[in-house]
């Protein structure tokens, strides 16, 4: 049986495979970005406060702290196939479990989505290095890294809309049915190919991935920790700045559009040139000047720098994930994804709650956009100095 699946799966070409897992992703984007377009329903309607809104995102990636890294030591052992599946499965049921909407569903539901969104994450780019190391996988992961982008624009405006005009209800139910589908995808046309040799060893086994993962996930942390907490709150700083609802869904996703057209141009250029390192270095410089030219909302041009926002957004990760297939052996290619998802919910977690009581305790925007902006720049700064530590 297992000769089967792995004999159907080499017959299958990797680009095929490389669309299954891009649009699981896009699910995976959906439910993590369904919040930050309901957050003025949340605080005005629900009755939750800001950081309460920004906690649900956090939750989302609670369960990452700790799963991630065992996660994809299993999928290392058992292959990224029924990982992906469970994965999937807790996505769309935690989905589900906010249906009541009170407070205590709420968490539950985003917890529970975390824990399946936590692994899932990790053997994603698992499967595509598999499929493309030594052909192309600087391409893959340029087009594999437009999932996430798809799936917030699709969130900041489908979902954004569908609030406003249908309520939230239909936005969990929605975002549930996008998971269920990639699940039943996923289930009908994925099998695993042969793995490779299982690593030995166990409780050691993160320390001995080398320098060069650890500083690619704390590059990858802080660039996160700061995006994300800009997608979670500029719609509300925008409509607090007297831009219409349309308009600031419009200029919060625009970043997200733009990575979508210039993250494979950044694969591309990851597969014909040695810019590693330099890549999400510039990257995280650019998007954390964008954030603080952006806290002047409609009087600085908000435009402009979301366009800005959007060239660096799209440098930072294909270069991280390709950086990461990179530096991996084979046989320890889920560990190494799971530290690196592990470090990017540890900072997630924290970070975007962090952001949302900044705005609480000063009613701006001000030092949050300002927190932003210090994750980014010291990201960028770690990315540019990290080719010279790993060769000293």
């Amino acid at each position: 049986m297992e000769t089967d699946a792995a004999e159907r799966t080499a017959s299958v070409s990797r680009w095929w495979i490389l669309f299954l897992v891009h649009f699981s992703v896009i699910a995976f984007a959906l439910t993590l970005q369904m919040i930050p377009p309901l957050v003025p329903q949340l605080v005005a309607r629900v009755g939750l406060t800001h950081a309460q809104a920004g906690a649900l995102m956090g939750l989302f990636t609670l369960p990452g702290i700790f799963l991630a890294l065992p996660g994809g030591r299993v999928s290392d052992v058992i292959g990224p196939r029924r990982v992906a599946l469970w994965s999937l499965a807790l996505i769309s049921l935690g989905t589900f479990l906010m249906v009541p909407l009170m407070p205590f569903f709420l968490y539950l539901g985003r917890v529970c989505s975390g824990i399946g969104a936590g692994v899932f994450i990790v053997v994603t780019p698992q499967i595509i290095v598999r499929r493309f190391a030594g052909k192309e996988l600087g391409l893959a992961m340029g087009i594999f890294n437009t999932a996430v982008p798809i799936g917030s624009i699709v969130a900041f405006n489908g979902l954004g809309y569908l609030a406003g005009r249908f309520g939230i209800l239909v936005v969990i139910t929605a975002t549930a049915g996008f998971s269920l589908a990639a699940l039943t995808a996923f289930f009908l046309t994925y099998a695993d190919p042969p793995a490779p040799a299982a690593p030995e060893g166990g409780a050691g086994e993160a320390r001995r991935l080398g320098v060069g993962i650890w500083l690619v996930a704390i590059v990858w942390t802080l660039f996160n920790m700061g995006v994300l907490s800009y997608f979670t709150y500029s719609i509300d700083h925008l409509t607090e700045g007297g831009l219409a609802a349309t308009s600031a869904r419009f200029l919060g996703s625009l970043p997200m559009m733009l990575a979508i057209v210039f993250s494979p141009l950044t694969g591309l250029i990851l597969h014909r040139t040695a810019l590693r390192w330099t890549l999400p270095g510039l990257g995280c410089l650019v998007c954390g000047a964008s954030v603080l030219l952006l806290l002047r909302g409609s009087e600085g041009h908000p435009l402009l720098w979301s366009i800005v926002l959007g060239l660096g957004l799209s440098l930072v990760p294909p270069a991280v994930f390709t950086i990461a297939g990179e530096v991996l052996p084979p046989s320890r290619m889920g560990v190494g994804y799971g530290l690196l998802n592990t470090l990017f919910n540890l900072g997630v977690f924290f970070g975007i709650p962090l952001v949302g009581k900044a705005r609480d305790l000063t009613l701006s925007y001000g030092a949050s956009f300002s927190l932003m902006a210090a994750f980014l720049l010291l990201g960028g700064l770690l990315s540019l100095i990290s080719e010279k530590l790993i060769s000293k």
